[in-house]
């Protein structure tokens, strides 16, 4: 399956919607969007995970890269709608304490 990652800006934060899998392929495409979308401002980004199908562990690492990213840039990032199987990764990871998970 394919993987998409989609900026769009809203008045006080930047959405990120994902679709399809996140995994080894997939990363570094994530952390170029989330790159591009802190070029913009607020640095606040909301990560739509609802499209998500899959998260291995470079997924996994990625997103916590993501999130480096952001806090560096003084912002802030929320893990959005996470279903299924990528809920349950999070769970059993214990990586659902290190997201704001909305």
């Amino acid at each position: 399956m394919t993987f998409s990652a989609r900026v769009t800006q809203e008045p006080d934060r930047i959405i990120l919607d994902l679709d399809g899998e996140l995994d080894l392929c997939s990363a570094p495409r994530l952390l170029s969007a989330v790159s591009d979308a802190l070029t913009r401002e607020p640095h606040n980004l909301l990560v739509d995970a609802a499209g998500l199908t899959f998260c291995d562990s470079n997924g996994l690492e990625a997103l916590l890269e993501a999130q480096g990213k952001v806090t560096s840039a003084g912002g802030t990032m929320e893990l959005a709608h996470p279903t299924g199987r990528v809920r349950r990764v999070l769970e059993l990871t214990g990586l659902s304490r290190a997201f704001t998970i909305t």
